[in-house]
């Protein structure tokens, strides 16, 4: 899976958010949990412009990701890879 950083992104688009749709709330999963679920690798394109902050935050999340709207854990599986490029 591969997603294209922009100077806008944010651990928000990389891991979700929660939108009203129809006067519910849904979550919408961001690339992140998705390539977790999906054991798959996630090329994060143009990554050299996120913050500091936000790929420092990254590092911490690759090892398990805890989304409180949903109430999941996801821990990665053995294929799952975050790739900076």
């Amino acid at each position: 899976m591969r997603h294209t950083c922009t100077r806008l992104t944010d651990l928000d688009e990389l891991i979700g958010l929660e939108q009203l749709e129809g006067g519910s709330s849904v979550f919408h999963y961001g690339p992140l949990p998705q390539a977790m679920r999906n054991d798959e690798e996630l090329v994060l394109e143009n990554s050299g412009i996120l913050s500091c902050l936000t790929l420092a935050k990254l590092e911490a999340l690759i090892h398990g990701l805890f989304i409180p709207e949903t109430e999941e854990r996801l821990t990665p599986g053995g294929n799952f890879r975050l790739v900076l490029h």
